[in-house]
């Protein structure tokens, strides 16, 4: 069934198409990866001009709901699913539980030693020496984030040996016997540099979201503490509240 754009509403017609395409997507007209109709056949279809699609159409891609092949049209991007907040798992046991395949790679790996906020997080003297391992996380070969991970290096000695690329977490439980099991995240909207934005592989500086976490072994020891610089057109967070 064809939806009608209403030209006496309050929204402009470019927003109505929009979430036209949107509920196409949503009930399985326009499948995942399938091609949508060009710019010339929604001006047609429903007596529009150009500008108010290509208005639509590029709002879409920015969202991260459709994708531009040059040469080839606009197809629609498989959705991110939402993380939930009260869910302490890994990046890679989260995306694998999603059917995606996660992917990391080493930005750097140094040793320094911890400032005073960190001392704060981690409960430190300032004497400890920390290792900060930064990545790039990617899902099905797409930049998602930017992580920093900071670890207290007497308790996690020669982790740099281990192939990084893989689950660090996986790393922290199978060769030191540690899990974490309980984090805190603040979460700040950001507008990303234009080094992350590169990294992120982005056309144009946009917003993402910073995310400052504190990982909690089972002892209540404040154990990890890391940074994540997420895509602002690939973050969707779910949270589930309770009266208690």
């Amino acid at each position: 069934m064809k939806m009608e754009l209403n030209r006496n509403s309050f929204e402009p017609l470019y927003y109505q198409l929009k979430e036209i395409i949107r509920e196409k997507i949503n009930n399985g007209e326009y499948q995942v990866n399938s091609l949508i109709p060009s710019e010339s056949e929604f001006c047609n279809l429903y007596n529009i001009s150009r500008i108010t699609v290509r208005k639509a159409l590029l709002d879409l891609v920015q969202e991260g709901v459709l994708r531009r092949q040059k040469g080839l049209g606009t197809f629609v991007c498989q959705p991110y699913k939402a993380t939930r907040l009260e869910s302490v798992k890994g990046f890679t046991e989260q995306v694998l539980n999603f059917n995606q395949r996660p992917s990391a790679k080493i930005l750097g790996v140094s040793f320094k030693k911890p400032n005073k906020h960190i001392c704060t997080k981690l409960k430190l003297s300032g004497d400890e020496k920390l290792i900060q391992i930064k990545r790039l996380r990617l899902i099905d070969d797409e930049p998602y984030y930017i992580e920093a991970l900071y670890f207290p290096y007497d308790r996690v000695k020669d982790i740099e040996k281990e192939n990084l690329t893989e689950s660090i977490y996986g790393i922290l439980v199978r060769k030191y016997g540690i899990k974490i099991i309980k984090a805190e995240e603040i979460f700040e909207p950001i507008i990303l540099d234009e080094f992350e934005t590169k990294i992120l592989k982005l056309k144009s500086i946009s917003s993402g979201l910073r995310v400052e976490r504190v990982g909690y072994t089972k002892t209540n020891e404040a154990f990890e503490y890391s940074i994540h610089i997420v895509r602002g057109d690939k973050c969707k967070i779910m949270v589930e509240r309770k009266e208690y």
